[in-house]
């Protein structure tokens, strides 16, 4: 009878990512264009808040130009609507192929790594209920990924930018 000792190991794939610097980069990307909609979105707000502005300053309008100015806000709402949703779709988009990308570039690591130490099963903490710490094997890929000169610090991010939605809600 014969008797297989399994060697498994499990990974935090979330520490992982926060410290590979090829997701660090991807997201300083996302920012980037991030960005670039809510530069498109300055110019729509002012002067959505000029027509709100002039409209409670009390001033009284003839109807004619009253129906222009209201009719040009509906458009410029209509507009920043449109750039909102095509940036959620856009972000959305980004957001899934990084994931995917680093997912498949850590596997390839995890996967290598597994190969030169004999590890017959690796998988995320996150689907085990318990594993004893000395079967954790994080650390042993951020090794890698430091050597590889792939390794960031993770630092906690901190919102400087107004979101969309902060821009177009007013």
């Amino acid at each position: 009878k014969t008797i297989y000792i399994m060697e498994i190991r499990v990974l935090d794939f979330d520490i992982l990512t926060k410290n590979y610097k090829n997701y660090q980069e991807g997201l300083n990307n996302i920012a980037g264009e991030k960005n670039e909609f809510i530069t498109k979105l300055g110019p729509i707000k002012s002067e959505m808040e000029t027509i709100i502005n002039a409209a409670k300053s009390g001033l009284v309008l003839d109807p004619a130009t009253q129906r222009q100015k209201e009719q040009k806000f509906s458009e410029l709402q209509q507009e920043a609507m449109m750039i909102d949703g095509d940036f959620k779709a856009r972000m959305r988009e980004l957001h899934d192929s990084l994931n995917k990308t680093t997912f498949d570039e850590l596997t390839t690591f995890v996967n290598e790594w597994a190969k030169e130490n004999s590890i017959d099963l690796v998988t995320g903490k996150m689907e085990v209920v318990f594993a004893n710490d000395k079967y954790d094997a994080t650390n042993n890929i951020l090794d890698i990924l430091k050597e590889r000169n792939l390794y960031v610090e993770y630092v906690l991010e901190t919102e400087t930018e107004p979101s969309t939605e902060e821009v177009t809600q007013d």
